[in-house]
C-alpha cells in the first residue's frame, strides 16, 4: 500500500516563494502533486499559513475549449484573499518583476450559504449580485502551465490580485462582452474572447459548487467569486495603466513599480 500523500512539504515550498516573491521552476517529484485532489489539499495548507481573509474564489480554464483539452474536465479554483482584494482606480505593486497576466472577468457575489453537504443548488439561483472585475494572475512558478494542473492548483490556481468594479444587469454581460476593450495606457491591447475560447460565467459557477460538494468546503453568503477570462489575457512587464471600457462605462487600476 503506498503512503498518504503529504500536503505540507510543497506547502511549504509555496509560502517561502509567496512571502519571499521568488518563482519556482517546479516543485520536487517527491512532493509533487500527482492529482487535483492532492494540488487542492496543497493550496488548503498554503492558505491555511498565510493566514489571509477568503473573501471568494477565482477560476481559471472556464472556456469549453479549456475544460476539454486541459483533462480536468472542469475549471479550476483557488482562493481570492481579502488583502489582495481592489476596488476600481487601485495602484497595485506585484511581488516580482514576472509578467503579469491580466484578464478582464464576470465576477458574482453569492446571495446565501452554499452547504457543501445539501442538496445541489442551480448557480443562477444563488447570484446575489454580478459585477465585472479584473484577476491578476501572477504564479509563483515560473511558467505555471508548464507544472501540471494539479502543481498549478496546489499554487492558489496562481491568483494574485482581483480589482472589483461596477454592478451590471445578469442579462447585460453578452453587451458587455460585445462592446469590451481593454487598453494600456490609452492604447487598445485587447477585446473579448470568442468561440470555443470563451467562458460561461455560470457555467464556472457551477463548477466551483461542484468542487466545493466533492472537497466538503462551504462557500459563504457575500462570497465574491470571478469566473475566468472574459478577455483576451495579456501579459504586462512593468507598470502601466490598464482600462477596461464595456457598455458606456469602465474600470481600471494602475501597476506601479517593482
Amino acid at each position: 500500500m503506498s503512503e498518504a500523500f503529504d500536503p505540507q512539504p510543497a506547502a511549504d515550498l509555496l509560502l517561502a516563494a509567496y512571502r519571499e516573491g521568488r518563482q519556482l521552476t517546479d516543485l520536487p517529484d517527491a512532493v509533487r502533486p500527482r492529482t487535483m485532489a492532492e494540488g487542492y489539499a496543497i493550496q488548503d495548507r498554503l492558505l491555511a499559513a498565510i493566514g489571509d481573509e477568503c473573501a471568494g474564489w477565482k477560476l481559471a480554464i472556464g472556456s469549453a475549449k479549456g475544460k476539454r483539452t486541459s483533462g480536468v474536465g472542469r475549471s479550476i479554483a483557488g482562493r481570492v484573499l481579502k488583502s489582495q482584494l481592489h476596488g476600481d482606480g487601485a495602484a497595485i505593486r506585484m511581488p516580482h518583476a514576472g509578467a503579469v497576466t491580466v484578464e478582464f472577468e464576470i465576477a458574482y457575489v453569492i446571495a446565501r450559504d452554499i452547504d457543501p453537504d445539501a442538496p445541489a443548488v442551480e448557480a443562477s439561483d444563488v447570484v446575489a449580485e454580478t459585477r465585472v472585475a479584473f484577476e491578476l494572475v501572477l504564479s509563483r512558478f515560473f511558467d505555471r502551465r508548464a507544472v501540471g494542473w494539479p502543481s498549478f492548483a496546489a499554487d492558489n490556481s496562481a491568483f494574485q490580485a482581483l480589482v472589483i468594479g461596477p454592478a451590471i444587469e445578469s442579462g447585460d454581460v453578452a453587451e458587455v462582452a460585445r462592446s469590451l476593450v481593454v487598453e494600456v495606457d490609452g492604447v487598445a491591447r485587447v477585446r473579448a474572447v470568442t468561440g470555443e475560447d470563451e467562458t460561461d460565467p455560470l457555467a464556472a459557477l457551477t463548477d466551483l459548487i461542484a468542487v466545493s460538494r466533492e472537497r466538503g468546503v462551504p462557500i459563504p453568503a457575500g462570497s465574491i467569486v470571478s469566473t475566468g477570462t472574459l478577455s483576451v489575457p495579456f501579459d504586462l512587464t512593468g507598470p502601466g495603466t490598464i482600462t477596461a471600457r464595456f457598455a458606456g462605462r469602465s474600470l481600471g487600476f494602475s501597476l506601479l513599480p517593482v
